[in-house]
This record gives C-alpha cells, structure tokens and sequence, in this order.
C-alpha cells in the first residue's frame, strides 16, 4: 500500500527538465516521481534548518512573535 500524495505543479527551467530527464531514464522512472523525491529531499533539509535556528532563537530568549 502506497501512501496518500498530495499534487503539486511546478514550472522548471528548460534546462533542469532536460537534466531531470536524463536522470529519470538514466534510473528508469518517471520524471514526476524522479521530481518528488528530488524537491523532498530539499524539503526535509531545509526544515531541519530551519527547526535548528528556530531552537538556538528560543535558547537565546527570542521567540518567532516579535511585537512591538
């Protein structure tokens, strides 16, 4: 059983889809399916970026509601 996706439509470079391509039949898959694992992967890293800052903000006495 696969688990339930969420669709998402980008619009990329005429370059990055020729180099998508490649690597899609190079690995012999779909580019979409090539594509979403690509973009979750950067998604994971940059969220794990951002929950350390939002960390180290709320060891040092700042918090995300700045208010004045």
């Amino acid at each position: 059983m696969s688990l339930e996706r969420k669709s998402i439509h980008v619009k990329i470079s005429p370059d990055m889809h020729k180099q998508l391509q490649i690597m899609a039949e190079f690995q012999n898959k779909p580019m979409a399916e090539l594509a979403a694992l690509f973009l979750e992967k950067m998604i994971i890293a940059d969220f794990h970026e951002h929950r350390i800052a939002f960390n180290r903000m709320q060891k040092a006495g700042m918090s995300g509601n700045i208010r004045q």
